[in-house]
């Protein structure tokens, strides 16, 4: 029989941007931290580890969290995340220290994995099987939206209220933001939570060759493309004696693009683009962009015009790998699990990123041509994890 459902554009659009929303939490660090750094006194490499920590509960147990959408709900699971986004934010806001702000955005970092995993299943819902692909390639455009909207407006309202106000901005829209998704999701015919335990759908996602290889992808492009935009407006200030609105303005134009690169990536997919082909072109494309940046010679405006083709070729990968977990899930109910293997790796490769890069400049005297070492290497290893997936997608297909 004909297939007679609709697609709730609605509903894809509100979580489409409660999911931009979640990843503002990870926009809104880069541009204050100089101010947070001078606020607190830390160096760099702990600024690293305070970019990074909020990626270490996603990197240890989101796999597990895809589990436990299915047994909590997803319509809980998403509630319990906002909560804990808002709780993040207000110790944030109220950190006399280093320690409490590492805190704070451990909390914040349960949040965001917790409604990241849970989100995709929701537009498989809300998406007619025709459309389910084109919906999955605009999820993908979640982190770049979320972060690029935070680093605009950073600056000015930096400048007008201080860190420390912007972190409550950001909590007081967090139960508007929640309302929204959560009166979509009631709308949506949802599974019902699942009684038992839920750890085996994380063991055999562990165990699917597929989602390890997905998993793999994203850790390597996240440790790329995160650690760039998360170090960008350190690099023109301290190398180029940037402004620090002039490179927060152009970080966010950098992470903005990579919306357009993700939404070409899902047109590509739809022409019947396969994600073996796609990942290993745009990685290639973001080594080369690398080499310019960081090494000496080229003039700024170089190096920005390099950092914006880096982050469009980028956004090849994630519409690929979102669309590749349903085609790898064992069965329906996985795909959260999946959803949370691909999180997981992206949370690991962010995580060991932004302190290993500032490590290798840190030990090159503040030379930022050391990050080419680890920058490089990761690149490498999108594009054999990106073979093997292409490879074992071929035999999935056959």
């Amino acid at each position: 029989m004909p297939d007679t459902k609709r697609t709730s554009w609605a509903a894809v659009a509100v979580v489409v941007l409660a999911g931009a929303f979640a990843s503002v939490q990870v926009g809104k660090l880069p541009a204050a931290l100089p101010l947070i750094r001078a606020d607190l006194g830390f160096g760099l490499v702990a600024a690293g580890f305070v970019l990074s920590m909020f990626n270490v509960l996603g990197m240890s147990v989101a796999v597990l969290f895809g589990g436990l959408a299915d047994r909590l709900g997803r319509e809980r699971l998403v509630a319990v995340g906002f909560a804990c986004v808002a709780l993040g934010g207000a110790l944030g806001a109220l950190a006399p220290s280093l320690g409490v702000l590492i805190v704070s955005r451990l909390v914040e970092g349960v949040g965001f994995v917790a409604v990241t995993v849970s989100l995709p299943f929701v537009l498989v819902a809300a998406s007619a099987p025709r459309d389910q692909g084109l919906v999955l390639g605009v999820w993908s455009i979640y982190h770049p939206t979320g972060m690029a909207v935070a680093m605009l407006s950073a600056p000015v309202l930096l400048h007008l209220m201080g860190w420390r106000a912007l972190w409550w901005l950001i909590v007081a829209l967090v139960p508007l933001v929640a309302w929204a998704v959560l009166g979509q999701m009631r709308k949506l015919d949802l599974p019902q939570p699942r009684q038992g335990p839920f750890l085996h759908l994380a063991v055999e996602a562990l165990r699917t060759p597929g989602f390890l290889l997905i998993a793999a992808v994203f850790l390597a492009y996240a440790f790329q493309w995160v650690t760039l935009m998360a170090w960008l407006p350190t690099f023109l200030t301290e190398s180029f004696h940037a402004d620090l609105g002039f490179a927060a303005l152009m970080t966010a134009l950098v992470v903005l693009v990579n919306v357009p690169g993700c939404l070409f990536g899902g047109a590509v997919l739809r022409k019947g683009g396969r994600p073996g082909p796609m990942i290993l072109i745009g990685t290639a494309i973001m080594a080369v962009c690398t080499l310019g940046i960081f090494l000496p010679g080229p003039p700024v405006w170089a190096r920005l015009a390099l950092c914006l083709a880096f982050s469009f070729f980028g956004g090849l990968i994630p519409p690929s790998l979102f669309s590749a977990v349903p085609r790898f899930a064992p069965s329906p109910r996985h795909v959260s699990a999946g959803n949370g293997m691909l999180m997981q790796g992206s949370a690991l490769g962010q995580f060991v990123g932004a302190p290993l890069v500032a490590f290798a400049v840190a030990q090159g005297g503040g030379d930022w041509s050391y990050a080419l070492g680890p920058m490089l290497g990761f690149a490498l290893l999108t594009a054999l994890a990106g073979w093997a997936l292409g490879r074992a997608e071929s035999r999935v297909t056959l």
